[in-house]
């Protein structure tokens, strides 16, 4: 048993072993994908293992994987996360590759809500919204327009990357997980246009709708 596997399984006693045997190995050790012994506890939620990571042997718990996830990005509940940011000094604000905080990364999964709640107040969200200021009724303005110019514009023939997006948001609306793909898709776009210090341009399709 490896040292990646052994943390996931929580075996406290095999990754002691493997740390305690000059194997070349310690708690920030990274496999192929980058992942470490502190991101195995942190997402499967072995609470005293990364204690003792952390603590004893050194772990980073801010250390990052080929994508960009610290630990806090794998996360999967609320007792884990807490540990992570108020006792091991878990940054909440780091970003992974594709620009996302571990709670943007929640809200997108929308898989842990009690998670995601937690999150929003550590990072001084309003309740109304999420991370990205975008409030539910927002939201389904958004999805409206979009929906809204689908229906009633044609398709530009003449521009490829246009034909490409409404394609993608076509597949979207058509899937099985319509509406949190396409929350998805519009947090994407906000947070990109965000990161380029653009304006919205969906916030100004659903005002262009509303006037209509």
């Amino acid at each position: 048993m490896n040292i990646w596997t052994a943390a996931s399984d929580g075996r406290l006693d095999v990754v002691e072993q493997i740390l305690s045997r000059n194997s070349g190995l310690n708690a920030n050790s990274k496999d192929p994908n980058g992942y470490t012994a502190v991101h195995a506890a942190a997402a499967y939620g072995h609470i005293d293992l990364l204690r003792k990571l952390c603590k004893q042997y050194g772990g980073d718990i801010n250390i990052r994987d080929s994508d960009g996830d610290t630990p806090l990005h794998h996360c999967e509940d609320v007792n884990t996360a807490k540990v992570i940011v108020e006792e091991l000094g878990g940054d909440i604000a780091l970003t992974n590759d594709e620009g996302k905080t571990a709670l943007q990364s929640f809200e997108e999964d929308a898989e842990f809500p009690e998670l995601i709640q937690y999150m929003r107040v550590r990072s001084g969200v309003p309740q109304d919204q999420d991370s990205l200021g975008i409030d539910q009724r927002q939201l389904e303005q958004f999805k409206d327009s979009i929906r809204y110019t689908l229906e009633t514009e044609p398709d530009d023939t003449n521009d490829p990357e246009s034909q490409a997006r409404r394609r993608k948001l076509e597949q979207i609306i058509q899937g099985e997980n319509a509406e949190q793909e396409l929350e998805n898709y519009i947090r994407e776009i906000i947070r990109s246009q965000a990161m380029n210090g653009q304006a919205s341009g969906l916030e100004e399709q659903a005002n262009v709708k509303r006037r209509k």
